[in-house]
């Protein structure tokens, strides 16, 4: 049988990019033809040359370019026309250098191969690597000892290709097909996920996109659609999220990074994964390999085998949203029955004094059995186990496990809680049970199956109840203590049941805020709070109307104090809270206020007393600068709260604190007793 040819054009002992590609050719299958092309050097690396690709013995398998883009681009022609399959040309200087002659240049090489059956990379690519046909045509160092598998990764970027490549063989994953894209001339990032989703080899796709061209939008979803109908996972990683990462971008490939949140609902719209970093790319690969069995709800099982595992598996599993299995009742029972005194029968478990550890009848087999589970967790909170005499207990319970695992169909992970030292055996057991994966990193793998197993989104109630608050002061009585502590409040007045609103609002200026008078901290949501009453005459419906919403909502109407009738202020809106801990004592948060508390998310939390100037920089971070009044007012009341005369109170929330031109006023506030 002949060998495979392999051209290396521009070859030169002093060109890194060709030594590269030499030694990785020919370290990860010596039994390919690696001729190198060059006019100026008769042997390379040990290795025959010829002058130039005219003078090659046969039609190359595969070439790789790395010369003048002028001389690139008739090499190419050359090795096309005799019938090259893949052509990676390294050679750069083409789009992405913004000139005419490049832009013209990247036309003729499209033009060339235009029709044919030659693959062009690049240009400005590093290459590719096809590990089930022994080919790494790659120009820069790479993981040789990477081994053949289902995985196959697709990148923009050449310098990360390595990365990527590197990184699965550290998390254990076999390797398809792995390209870097560069320009992408011929074969962009569309065209290379349908290349690699059409190998019979590949199951996963990672895909590193820096930045996606409108008139690639239609090809990415098709081949998004390719991966569905063949039952593959994409997962992609994007940059260019930020705006230095947008230039980032643009420096080098040519490419536009688009809107992220956008982009992100168009993956959400074919099912394709999204990673946050290079660990995570590779862990969500780890993992969708693993899959769930047909019919199985997709929810996990932690085996939590300390009351640390399971504690942080509870935090982990809460942070990112991964959803857990609800046992059975039987299996609750058969864990009941099996467990001793002090255990949690809950999921994350934490079973101690356990009657029985091994067999179908444990509790590791009572919650494989289960026919709520999905995927199987066991954190593991010491070292990995070797063969000694002492770690015989943990060897037999990992052999156990897979034992289990198989029986049941159940995919099965062992995850460190943190990076650990691999032994012989954890190597070996990899080798012999290639349905479990072993792993290091709980919190990594916990933000990966946060995407692969989402708890369902909590639904919001359609209509609003109330009751009384126990401990919650009326926002009238909550005004009162905040004006005690230095926070000047909007002016207004309580109007009681019954008492004429225009005559209790005789002092104040239209438009009105009016909100209840009652013992509970979220009056919007029950309708207690009606804006913009444009005069006095609007007052006695405005109090009607919030009557009504309230006892409807579940007050009864002798909990109704009457309603509080507020001047409407302007400004910018801040939220000053004030809470105490337990443990750590009192602290205060200051964030956006208003309706922008919850969809912003963005505060900042000191402990109390605080230190000089820091309330300058709490007001700053919300975009609050030099306005020395607010200052004054934020200072005044975490003092005030610091005093023992405010000892019997639990919380203190003002929002919004409206901070005008030179002034600021408190337009609500919730004051709560300590219980």
């Amino acid at each position: 049988m002949d060998r495979q040819l392999i051209a290396v054009v521009g070859a030169s002992p002093r060109n890194f990019w060709t030594t590269c590609a030499i030694h990785n050719l020919t370290t990860l299958n010596p039994d390919l033809h690696v001729v190198p092309v060059t006019p100026n050097h008769a042997e390379i690396q040990g290795l025959a040359t010829v002058p130039d690709v005219s003078a090659l013995p046969g039609t190359p398998r595969a070439a790789i370019i790395a010369i003048r883009r002028e001389a690139a681009v008739e090499a190419v022609r050359t090795l096309t026309a005799a019938g090259t399959r893949d052509i990676v040309c390294v050679t750069d200087g083409f789009v992405e250098r913004g000139d005419e002659t490049g832009a013209q240049l990247q036309q003729e090489l499209i033009d060339i191969v235009s029709g044919t059956q030659t693959r062009l990379w690049g240009p400005n690519c590093v290459g590719f690597a096809d590990f089930a046909d022994k080919i790494c045509a790659v120009a820069e160092p790479i993981w040789l000892e990477s081994k053949a598998g289902p995985v196959s990764i697709v990148s923009q970027s050449g310098a990360l290709l390595s990365a990527f490549v590197a990184a699965a063989a550290q998390e254990g994953l076999g390797l398809d097909f792995c390209v870097s894209t560069g320009n992408g001339a011929v074969n962009a990032v569309p065209e290379a996920l349908q290349i690699a989703l059409q190998r019979d080899t590949t199951k996963v796709v990672c895909a590193y996109i820096e930045g996606v061209r409108g008139d690639q939008v239609e090809r990415l979803a098709a081949a998004f659609r390719t991966a569905r109908e063949l039952g593959k996972q994409i997962i992609v990683l994007k940059s260019g999220v930020s705006e230095r990462g947008q230039k980032a971008v643009m420096s080098h490939t040519a490419s536009i990074a688009g809107t992220d949140s956008v982009f992100s609902e168009l993956l959400r719209e074919h099912g394709v994964l999204r990673a946050d970093g290079v660990d995570e790319f590779v862990r969500l690969a780890t993992l969708v390999l693993l899959g769930v069995k047909e019919g199985r709800d997709r929810a996990v099982s932690v085996l939590g085998g300390s009351g640390g595992a399971a504690a942080l598996s509870s935090d982990l599993s809460d942070r990112y949203g991964v959803k857990l299995t609800t046992f059975a009742d039987t299996t609750i029972e058969r864990i009941r029955a099996l467990a001793g005194p002090g255990s949690l029968i809950d999921n994350p478990l934490d079973v101690i004094g356990v009657k029985r550890r091994e067999g179908d009848e444990s509790v590791n087999g009572c919650v494989f059995s289960d026919p709520n589970t999905g995927l199987v967790l066991m954190p593991w909170s010491v070292q990995f186990p070797s063969e000694t005499v002492h770690e015989s207990v943990h060897t037999w319970n990992w052999g156990d496990l897979a034992r289990l695992s198989t029986e049941h169909e159940m995919p099965l992970i062992i995850t460190a809680m943190a990076p650990v030292p691999d032994t012989d055996f954890t190597r070996r057991y990899r080798e012999e049970h290639p349905h479990v994966a072993v792993l290091d990193n709980l919190h990594l793998t916990f933000a990966a199956l946060g995407k692969l197993f989402p708890a369902p989104a909590r639904e919001k109630s359609s209509s609003a109840t109330a009751a009384p608050e126990a401990g919650v002061l009326s926002e009238a009585d909550s005004r009162e203590l905040v004006t005690a502590a230095g926070v000047p409040v909007v002016g207004g007045a309580r109007v009681a049941a019954g008492e004429d609103p225009a005559e209790a609002t005789a002092g104040l200026k239209p438009p009105f805020a009016v909100k209840v008078i009652a013992p509970v901290s979220h009056k919007a949501k029950i309708g207690g709070v009606l804006l913009g009453v444009a005069g006095h005459a609007g007052l006695p419906a405005a109090i009607a109307q919030i009557t009504e919403n309230v006892v409807q909502a579940g007050l009864s109407a002798d909990q109704v104090e009457g309603c509080l009738v507020e001047e409407m202020v302007f400004g910018r809106e801040i939220l000053v809270g004030l809470n105490t801990d337990p443990v750590l004592g009192r602290y205060v948060v200051v964030g956006l206020g208003g309706s922008a508390t919850e969809i912003a998310n963005r505060s900042t939390t000191r402990r109390l007393p605080l230190a000089a100037g820091e309330a300058e920089r709490l007001l700053a971070a919300v975009g609050v600068v030099d306005h020395p009044r607010a200052v004054s007012v934020v200072e005044s009341v975490c003092t005030a709260f610091c005093d023992d005369s405010f000892e019997k109170y639990q919380t203190v929330e003002i929002n919004p604190l409206i901070v005008g031109v030179d002034d600021c006023w408190a337009a609500d506030a919730v004051v709560t007793v300590a219980p």
